[in-house]
């Protein structure tokens, strides 16, 4: 289940200037700043590209470049210069799942040699040589997916009618890889489950020496059809789709390796690697290594084994290079690192407690540690073997904060930081590992970037980003409430961080308090960054006379495994402990009214909120749940399985945690949002609980989005949402104090 929730932050002084309001949030220009997005160094690291929304309607992107010697920025293409048609069904699922809202050019791929930029735009692809005119290079009814270039830059390559192809840059000529997908066979595109739970995204690989195609075929016949309706305004469809609920049947997953050359000349023959003789498990990661073998992670179907396997193209052998196991689950990451010069590759791995980084020897044998500590490795950045750096972030003094940090890859020590401003930074590295942007926030500093040589020595700025006059978050500066950071020590004994708005003059007395949450795994609602639209929303509630409040339960992100493992087979058990503790130390800290107390989350936050609602209605009087999964039955494989395995199997843990269990115990004022065509959290999950709640004769407050999905995406709909949040909070907890 992808977080879809983007936490609340902000700041600066006790006066209060112009009206901050929920439509303003929404409109253009944005209140952030016109942000650079999809950062990108070009192969050589000599170029930096970026996505820019327009001014005029940050909803739409445009292809930009900035001149790393001076820090300036320039438009490489306009979007309105590009016809877009409408998305096929094919392509409006890849971004659903990579949650991409916005129109234009969305995203774009380097060539190698760093001379040319494709694209894809109107299901057709496009290609931008820096040094010429824009080309359109395919005009088909059918969408192109999943684009790249070959690694020597011969040709792009692509996913049509679920078939994979190959294009010759230089003759134009297209030549069709594989054959036989139709039907319910894919040949190189990524399954459902992969992109929606296991951050994979593509379902083909190039060999470095373009040599070699691997990629997946995916049979979907096995998987569970649902009929899933689609209401829009005028309109009601029946989508038959091939969903994966939890403890059913997933797809079957093959691998194979097609040599190029023989597929140009009309030889399709397709080399099928073993992945065992069990057929129900995961291929999470597939990846050349640079001496141009093929590896693959298999992940059982249990998650609690993960291995890592090597295929050599040539002697036609596997060879099994390590294997993981864990009695609740092994978390996926994308750590691995093979080196190009030495028989070695970095692998990451939280079998300590928390996540850190060893470097292996072929053979899987662990040669030595490179980073320990009661803090845990968020992710490799970079890797530079010359001079013998591994890259990575990490919050080693503080899991509110994120900084960029180095460790010798050849010398046991410690690891160097080489960020130090307090906050949160995000680092893209270039390919060598020799420079490095820095997109840097804290609670009171929208997000601004700038470019840094490897051991942080900064170049220049490239986005400053400074709120001063002319600034679209200007005029509403002085209003804006810096948040506060506090813990307290859970029901577990475990450290629960917590952030608070409060206006600083709320007069003595008792006022409501507003909880915004997730409260699910590989979530962290609770960190010193600057978070966009949910910090406005948070902003405008505190000027409505609220107390706004988050807490970060046990199974959040960023605080170790054993913190993570608190949620096997206990989903709506110790979110609600937690999340029940932070109000009742809120109470004892700061001018609440224990009686109006309410919370608000989506998605997981959603399901969170309905158990909140249910199982301490002595706590919460008004909550708002927004997409909630009901029933975990419903939702897929990979997320729940991981948490509570499969129903067959601990069918008392599902009970518990199934939300239409309790709604005759429903005391607290309800709302219920969720778009209607919903393919994620299915909207059936609303539909059961609206049911249920009608039967025991509960009142309830419902708004339901026509044609919407998971995100209930567009700007009519964002305004919709949290004015209706608004709207329900006040009329129920009924704040005393609010800015007129």
């Amino acid at each position: 289940m992808k977080i879809l929730w983007i936490v609340s932050c902000l700041f600066l002084t006790t006066t209060f200037a112009a009206d901050l309001t929920i439509q303003r949030i929404f409109e253009s220009p944005e209140l952030d700043g016109t942000l650079p997005l999809g950062l990108t160094f070009s192969p050589e690291g000599q170029r930096l590209s970026f996505l820019k929304p327009k001014e005029e309607n940050f909803e739409i992107l445009d292809l930009w470049e900035y001149d790393l010697s001076t820090g300036k920025p320039r438009m490489l293409v306009d979007s309105n210069s590009l016809t877009f048609g409408e998305l096929s069904e094919a392509e409006k699922a890849r971004r659903e799942r990579m949650r991409i809202s916005r129109k234009g050019i969305v995203e774009y791929f380097w060539s190698n040699n760093a001379k040319s930029i494709v694209f894809p735009a109107g299901g057709d692809i496009f290609l931008f040589p820096l040094d010429g005119k824009l080309k359109q290079l395919t005009k088909n009814e059918e969408t192109e997916l999943d684009v790249k270039f070959s690694p020597l830059d011969h040709y792009i390559s692509f996913v049509r009618n679920q078939n994979l192809f190959i294009l010759d840059i230089v003759t134009a000529v297209e030549t069709q890889i594989t054959k036989d997908g139709k039907g319910l066979i894919s040949n190189g595109l990524a399954e459902f489950i992969a992109q929606e739970e296991m951050d994979r995204y593509t379902g083909y690989w190039w060999s470095e020496d373009e040599k070699y195609l691997a990629f997946i075929q995916v049979d979907e016949s096995p998987v569970k059809t649902v009929d899933r309706y689609e209401i829009s305004d005028a309109t009601v469809t029946v989508k038959s789709q091939r969903y994966p609920e939890v403890g059913t049947a997933n797809v079957i997953v093959k691998l194979g390796i097609i040599e190029v050359a023989k597929a140009i000349k009309g030889k399709r023959k397709v080399e099928w690697i073993s992945l065992g003789k069990n057929p129900d498990i995961y291929l999470p990661r597939v990846q050349w290594t640079p001496d141009h073998k093929l590896s693959f992670q298999i992940q059982s179907r249990n998650q609690k084994e993960l291995t890592l396997n090597l295929y050599d193209p040539v002697q036609k052998n596997i060879h099994k290079v390590l294997s993981e196991t864990d009695q609740l689950w092994i978390n996926l990451h994308h750590d691995l690192h093979w080196m190009k010069e030495e028989e070695t590759f970095i692998w990451s791995s939280e079998f300590s407690g928390m996540n850190h980084l060893y470097l292996h020897d072929r053979t899987g044998k662990v040669l030595r540690p490179l980073t320990s500590g009661k803090w845990p490795v968020d992710n490799v950045v970079g890797v530079d073997e010359k001079a013998g750096w591994v890259y990575f972030t990490a919050g080693m003094d503080s899991p509110l904060e994120s900084q960029l940090y180095r460790t010798s890859i050849r010398e046991i020590g410690l690891p160097e930081p080489v960020t130090n401003k307090d906050g949160f930074h995000r680092i893209k590295m270039s390919k060598d590992a020799k420079f490095f942007t820095d997109e840097f926030t804290t609670p009171t500093t929208p997000l601004q970037v700038s470019l840094h040589q490897a051991g942080g020595e900064k170049i220049n700025d490239l986005s400053k980003n400074e709120v001063i006059e002319g600034h679209p978050l200007f005029p509403f500066a002085q209003q804006l409430i810096k948040p506060q950071f506090g813990q307290f020590t859970g029901p577990s004994g475990d450290t629960i961080y917590y952030s608070l708005y409060k206006r600083p003059d709320l007069k003595s007395g008792k006022h409501p308090l507003v909880v915004l949450g997730y409260g699910g795994p590989h979530s962290q609602f609770v960190n010193k960054s600057w978070k966009g639209k949910w910090g406005f929303f948070s902003q405008v509630l505190a000027r409505k006379g609220f107390i706004v409040a988050s807490f970060d339960n046990r199974g959040s992100a960023r605080r170790g495994k054993k913190f993570e493992n608190a949620l096997y087979h206990a989903m709506g058990v110790v979110e609600v402990e937690d999340q029940r503790a932070g109000v009742e130390h809120l109470i004892t800290k700061q001018p609440i009214d224990k009686k109006r107390v309410g919370f608000m989350g989506w998605s997981y936050g959603g399901y969170l909120s309905l158990m909140l609602a249910l199982k301490a209605p002595e706590t919460f009087s008004a909550n708002i749940a927004i997409a909630p999964v009901t029933d975990f039955r419903l939702y897929d494989t990979h997320y729940t399985e991981r948490y509570m395995g499969k129903p067959q199997e601990d069918k008392a843990a599902y009970e518990n945690a199934n939300v239409l269990n309790y709604v005759s115990k429903l005391q607290a004022r309800l709302l219920v949002m969720h778009g209607m065509a919903d393919d994620n959290v299915l909207f059936t999950n609303s539909t059961l609980l609206f049911k249920k709640l009608q039967d025991e004769g509960k009142i309830f407050e419902s708004v339901t989005y026509p044609g919407s999905k998971h995100g209930m995406n567009g700007k009519a709909n964002q305004i919709h949402v949290f004015n209706s949040a608004v709207d329900f909070f006040e009329r129920h907890l009924k704040p005393m104090e609010q800015v007129r």
